[in-house]
């Protein structure tokens, strides 16, 4: 393994790391209440399924935008050399992050589960919004270090 990718892998895991933390945080949080989120009814979810199913798609297609731009030689080379992985690796775990919210949302409305059961599932969805945000930005940061590249005289 190149030195490159060991770099992008530890930087990734990093990424998770974060995530998991910033999860742990608000959850373990003395000031968040899990049972007013079960008094929200489905707003709450709704509202989660909306969340994701955009910031998906802009993450989807930011994975576009780079294909397209692949044909250009600087970002050509970025590529070859596993300088952009990190950028679809980011996207395509926030996409995960954001398809995680979306069944645990709609298990959540659809379903008529018992209080203790829905507190985990609540906790799943608020911890997968939270690594979906956290990829976003990421996937944003990527997204216009690409950018620059392209605006860079060949």
């Amino acid at each position: 393994m190149n030195w490159t990718k060991a770099k992008n892998i530890a930087k990734l895991g990093g990424a998770l790391a974060i995530s998991a933390g910033a999860s742990v945080l608000v959850l373990e949080c003395p000031y968040f209440n899990i049972s007013l989120f079960l008094k929200c009814n489905v707003d709450f979810h709704y509202n989660a399924i909306s969340m994701s199913a955009t910031i998906g798609g802009f993450l989807f297609t930011g994975i576009s935008i780079l294909i397209s731009t692949l044909e250009k030689s600087r970002i050509k080379r970025l590529w070859d050399y596993n300088y952009l992985d990190n950028l679809y690796r980011a996207a395509f775990i926030g996409i995960s992050a954001n398809v995680v919210t979306l069944v645990v949302a709609l298990l959540v409305i659809l379903l008529d589960i018992k209080e203790k059961i829905q507190r985990i599932f609540v906790s799943v969805e608020i911890a997968s919004i939270i690594t979906s945000l956290v990829f976003f930005i990421w996937s944003i940061r990527l997204m216009l270090f690409v950018i620059s590249r392209l605006k860079d005289k060949e």
